[in-house]
């Protein structure tokens, strides 16, 4: 993917001019500013409702479907193939190594699979918050309304380096860096998206891609077992963006 479209991909959100953050909450987008054909393609996350749909099961002319919660573990039972990871793979993806697990019971596999319902929406705050953790928040997330929700800077939080990372696939994560003091000044704010980790350090960040390659480093046993979204990610690259914000 070229750093064009990836750029193209950061959404942002407008806050009128002269308008005061501390006036209300910040305006999130609404649903017809929202180019959907560049919005990541949906990952499966423990908790999410699936449907697998085999189709029809002769004699019967009605599709044979099976749902299944997706395991704190991350996988799914599905018969006859046993148990398989689900979590970490977009819908499509499940689908393909389904279809090749399936293969060896049966000669012609069908199989589709549907997030009929999906688990709550959370960011995740780390770093020099109040309360940092992950943060339950409604389908237009902002990063003001995060750090809001975690109940604010501690003193010694670094304002003109907050760092927001977002998981672009199994082995990439594109990075923004937000001068907040600036939001505060200026006004605005950045549109964030579901499961982004904001981290907020004590000390201004140098080297964004250095940092970012040693924060996964040192936080990959976790990431697996305590931060939703973040299941089966292996960071391989780094794409440091310009984060748009008016």
């Amino acid at each position: 993917m070229t750093r064009t479209a990836l750029l193209l991909l950061t959404l942002t959100v407008a806050v009128p001019a002269g308008s005061a953050l501390g006036a209300g909450e910040p305006t999130a987008p609404s649903i017809d500013q929202i180019d959907w054909g560049k919005v990541p393609e949906y990952r499966i996350v423990p908790g999410d409702e699936l449907r697998f749909n085999f189709g029809p099961a002769p004699p019967s002319v009605a599709d044979l479907t099976r749902e299944a919660t997706v395991r704190i573990d991350g996988r799914v039972t599905v018969f006859p193939v046993g148990d398989v990871v689900a979590a970490g793979r977009t819908p499509a993806e499940l689908q393909a190594d389904l279809l090749r697990l399936l293969a060896a019971e049966y000669k012609q596999p069908r199989v589709t699979v549907e997030v009929y319902k999906a688990a709550g929406n959370q960011v995740h705050v780390l770093g020099r918050v109040k309360q940092s953790g992950s943060k339950p928040m409604g389908p237009f997330p902002t990063l003001l309304q995060v750090i809001a929700e975690a109940g604010g800077f501690e003193d010694d939080a670094a304002r003109n380096s907050v760092l927001i990372m977002h998981r672009d696939g199994a082995n990439s994560v594109r990075v923004a860096r937000v001068r907040v003091d600036r939001l505060f000044r200026e006004g605005g704010d950045v549109a964030l998206s579901r499961f982004d980790i904001i981290y907020v350090p004590r000390s201004t960040i140098g080297n964004v891609d250095i940092f970012v390659h040693q924060f996964f480093t040192e936080t990959s046993s976790v990431l697996d077992v305590a931060m939703v979204g973040w299941e089966l990610f292996n960071l391989e690259r780094v794409f440091v963006l310009r984060t748009q914000v008016r």
